[in-house]
């Protein structure tokens, strides 16, 4: 025997052997298939190294094998097969925790595959490996809340969530300024030195319209009023205007308009800001049409010092091409700026206005300068001439006096009673006011309340009246019905001497900011 004969023999004899177990394999592979079979947690054929391996509030699943009948040899199932498919419709009715797809388990290696493996890898021939059937999980209901916002991640426990409760809109409260429905001018086209009427329909939703006001302005830039009146019991609100002879062509214009409720709430409507509508308009035809406001010639003084409590006269010389000047007036201000004396002028000789200015017995002492002087035609074109204007910063006059005061009174102390009033209702808040003076003494208080939150633009205004010695000051807050419920501040207060000497007091001023009173 040929050496080398004896292990090829061998060799081919292994060889033969193998081919002819997994042509045995191959059809046991086809004749079984793999089940996988739920298992609770902490059953007896869970393993325990299953256990260690999976969260102890998941079921597990454990893959059996399961013979075909039909094969040879085929065993029959295990008695208690029965009772885990039992168990196992049980936990799907149970609706339990969400169970996650079970991962693909791995085929345990036998000891006939690691001796046929080797030789089929060798010879080339691919061997199938029974693919496991996993079982879907069945739909559950969660147990546990999803992760939101207010979730702690670090400890997995939910925060309560802070909402801010819905504020329903209260029926008795009011804090919502009138609304323009609609506006227009009858006739919508008109002659100087005629009349058209400007009507506007306005709605509130709670207290009722109070009042309806605006500003005409003309293509020169003359400014007229109007206030209008409630026509009968309709949401109709009307004013006249007239147009003044020889006034400007072109189309006038509502510049502002000012609507307010019974609530104190208001609204300035713009022209400029695009919310008031094209009908808010007239066109004015004029024969002699005048576009050009007075100009200011000259500014003199009957006398250039004077003692406080006297007259004097100040002279004013201004034209004007058409229709004429109609109104002068000016303004002189203090030494410290915080006092101001105005005046008025009428037609004098020899083509001048005359303008008389009276100072009070006490006042700032000192050169007292011309501020401003303020001409208009009959055609409501207006100028005004301020200090960069030479005519006008040139006018000083000296006043002195034997009392002198250079400073606004001062606020001592402020209270209000009861510090609670009704929505409802509505009601009066008592406001009392110590107020001191250098030495002219108090001339006026007055001042504005406001809500803490200035919904709708409310304001009540009121006034103080004097307590015989003038050092307390005493007024009234009218709240009127569906005013804003909450806090109401006092929004300022303005001080005024009998020198003419002013100073307002903001919200933000101590004696103020302590003030409070609410509205239920």
């Amino acid at each position: 025997m040929k050496r080398g004969f004896l292990p090829a023999f061998f060799t081919a004899l292994v060889i033969v052997f193998g081919i002819a177990v997994w042509l045995r394999l191959s059809v046991y592979n086809d004749d079984s298939e793999l089940a996988v079979v739920p298992v609770p947690a902490g059953s007896a054929q869970e393993s325990a190294a299953s256990r260690a391996d999976r969260p102890s509030s998941m079921a597990t699943a454990t893959i059996e094998e399961v013979r075909d009948s039909s094969s040879p040899g085929a065993m029959s199932a295990p008695s208690s097969a029965s009772a885990r498919q039992q168990r196992y419709e049980e936990l799907l009715r149970a609706g339990g925790p969400p169970t996650p797809p079970a991962p693909p388990v791995a085929e345990k290696e036998t000891l006939m595959d690691r001796v046929v493996n080797p030789i089929a890898s060798a010879l080339g021939i691919p061997r199938s490996k029974p693919q496991a059937t996993v079982a879907a999980a069945p739909p559950q209901v969660r147990s546990q809340p999803q992760q939101s916002a207010g979730t702690d991640p670090g400890s997995g426990t939910e925060k309560p969530r802070e909402e801010k409760p819905r504020e329903e809109p209260d029926p008795e409260t009011d804090t919502t300024p009138p609304q323009l429905m609609a506006v227009m001018f009858t006739p919508a086209q008109v002659q100087d030195d005629a009349e058209t009427v400007f009507a506007a329909v306005v709605t509130d939703n709670l207290s009722g319209v109070r009042s309806v006001s605006g500003v005409i302005s003309s293509p020169s830039g003359a400014l007229q009023g109007f206030a209008c009146q409630r026509e009968g019991q309709t949401e109709r609100f009307v004013a006249r205007v007239k147009v003044p002879r020889e006034a400007a062509e072109g189309i006038w214009i509502v510049k502002y308009l000012t609507l307010t409720d019974n609530a104190n709430n208001s609204i300035n409507l713009n022209q400029a800001a695009g919310v008031l509508p094209p009908s808010a308009s007239f066109r004015v035809v004029s024969s002699a049409p005048d576009s050009t406001a007075p100009t200011l010639k000259s500014v003199y003084l009957e006398r250039r010092a004077m003692s406080a409590g006297e007259r004097n006269t100040v002279f004013v010389q201004a034209e004007d091409d058409k229709s004429g000047v109609s109104l002068v007036s000016g303004v002189f201000v203090s030494p410290s700026k915080q006092a101001r004396i105005g005046f008025g002028c009428r037609p004098g000789t020899g083509g001048a206005w005359e303008c008389t200015v009276s100072p009070p017995a006490c006042l700032d002492c000192g050169a007292w300068q011309l501020e401003q002087i303020q001409v208009q035609d009959k055609a409501n074109n207006m100028a005004s001439f301020r200090g960069d204007n030479q005519l006008v910063s040139q006018v000083a006059l000296d006043i002195s006096g034997e009392m002198c005061d250079a400073g606004p009174p001062t606020i001592r102390a402020l209270s209000v009673d009861p510090p609670v009033v009704s929505n409802t209702e509505g009601g009066t808040i008592n406001i009392t006011a110590i107020v001191a003076d250098d030495s002219c003494g108090v001339a006026s208080l007055s001042g504005q309340a406001i809500p803490a939150e200035t919904q709708g633009g409310q304001r009540i205004y009121f006034s103080f009246d004097p307590s015989q010695d003038g050092t307390n000051f005493y007024g009234r807050i009218a709240v009127p019905r569906h005013a804003a419920k909450g806090v109401w501040t006092i929004g300022w207060i303005q001080a005024l001497d009998k020198g003419h000497n002013l100073k307002a007091y903001s919200a933000s001023d101590p004696v103020l900011a302590r003030v409070t009173f609410r509205v239920e």
